[in-house]
């Protein structure tokens, strides 16, 4: 209703005085203390009347589906030939080459143990690729630049 709440739940105390010794330049301005109003009628809320049909929460009906086959071992599946990965990286670079989806650790220890390589090599892998993949240099050069225009052009500009 409109006029429902028009009533705050708290009003300042009748009662309440300025106490004496109160300064309002120093305590600031007075305020009376807060009491519950007695006409305060509380948060509406509409009334409720009994439903002799009630049954309780509506559930759904629950029907067996003949379409319905229970799948068994769904856990066991055929060879693999792929595997999806969606890495997300900072950094492009990152390189995955062998993927071993197992339940055997010895078949894992042998996989890893045939493919391990040696940090050396990876080194080496990794500078011959540097090597192929450098910019290629340009290699013509004008005799006419002097020592100061080669000094010039390694400094920028402020």
């Amino acid at each position: 209703p409109d006029d429902w709440d028009d009533e705050p739940a708290s009003i300042a105390d009748p009662d309440a005085s300025k106490p004496d010794d109160w300064d309002d330049e120093e305590d600031g301005e007075w305020q009376a203390p807060q009491i519950d109003n007695p006409e305060y009628k509380g948060e509406w809320k509409a009334k409720r009347i009994p439903n002799p049909d009630y049954k309780g929460a509506w559930v759904h009906p629950e029907i067996d589906n003949p379409d319905y086959v229970e799948a068994k071992d769904v856990y066991k599946r055929g060879p693999i030939g792929y595997v999806g990965v969606e890495v997300w990286q900072v950094k492009a670079g990152t390189v995955f080459s062998d993927f071993v989806l197992t339940d055997s650790i010895d078949e894992a220890v042998s996989f890893m143990d045939g493919r391990k390589t040696s940090e050396d090599d990876e080194k080496a892998a990794k500078e011959a690729y540097e090597e192929a993949n450098k910019p290629a240099e340009d290699e013509s050069s004008d005799d006419d630049s002097t020592e100061e225009d080669k000094d010039e052009e390694d400094h920028d500009e402020l």
